[in-house]
């Protein structure tokens, strides 16, 4: 597996506290970081990363949709993407977030580690190491 310090996550948080926090624990565990507020901007980064930590509730545009959007698009198509929501946090929600084509949906407040851990497994998945 490569060294965290080569991989990039971005963030996308539309609450600044929040964004905040997780970037600066993922820094922590390793792994650069790419910060985002709303969808939009997400879509347009999230080429450049190795894996993206995606809030659902989002001002422009609803997280789901963004997932579904990333997966429709051959160059984000394959990149891990992990819902994190303190909103929706109902088995419905889980289930939306798994059928827009996330590989994980946590629940905030994370674990950073144990989130850190998660980008791992999912990067090395898809990377083939």
């Amino acid at each position: 597996m490569s060294p965290r310090s080569t991989h990039s996550v971005l963030v996308v948080d539309d609450a600044e506290s929040n964004r905040y926090a997780l970037s600066r624990g993922l820094r922590a565990e390793g792994f650069q970081t790419v910060e985002a507020a709303a969808g939009a901007q997400a879509l347009e980064l999230a080429e450049y990363v190795s894996a993206v930590v995606l809030d659902v509730h989002l001002p422009d545009v609803h997280g789901f949709e963004v997932c579904r959007l990333l997966r429709g698009n051959p160059k984000t198509a394959r990149v891990p993407i992990i819902h994190v929501s303190g909103v929706y946090v109902k088995d419905e929600h889980r289930v939306a977030g798994t059928r827009a084509g996330a590989d994980a949906y946590l629940v905030s407040p994370v674990d950073t580690a144990e989130l850190a851990a998660l980008i791992d497994r999912l990067v090395a998945e898809r990377t083939g190491g």
